[in-house]
């Protein structure tokens, strides 16, 4: 695994797991600029990693600690994320 300051340093690639790109590409501007919330897949493609790194990240202190919304719905703020990449990077 590599260390989440790795993935800061270097452009962030969006996995092309679907078809739906412009899809993807929205979400991953969410996230840039710290808008709304993201999913354990969303953050996985944003961070070009695995969905259980993004757990295990988040459990660590690496990622901030998601929020449950609802009975299976966990999802992490945009902003909390933009905030983790900015204090990592500097």
């Amino acid at each position: 695994m590599f260390p989440l300051d790795l993935f800061l340093t270097n452009r962030i690639k969006v996995n092309q797991m679907n078809n739906d790109t412009t899809n993807n590409q929205s979400l991953v501007e969410a996230i840039r600029m710290g808008v709304g919330y993201s999913s354990d897949r969303t953050l996985a493609k944003y961070f070009d990693t695995s969905r259980s790194t993004i757990w295990l990240w988040s459990k660590t202190g690496r990622l901030p600690k998601p929020i449950k919304l609802s009975e299976g719905c966990t999802r992490w703020c945009n902003k909390a994320i933009k905030h983790f990449e900015k204090e990592a990077a500097s």
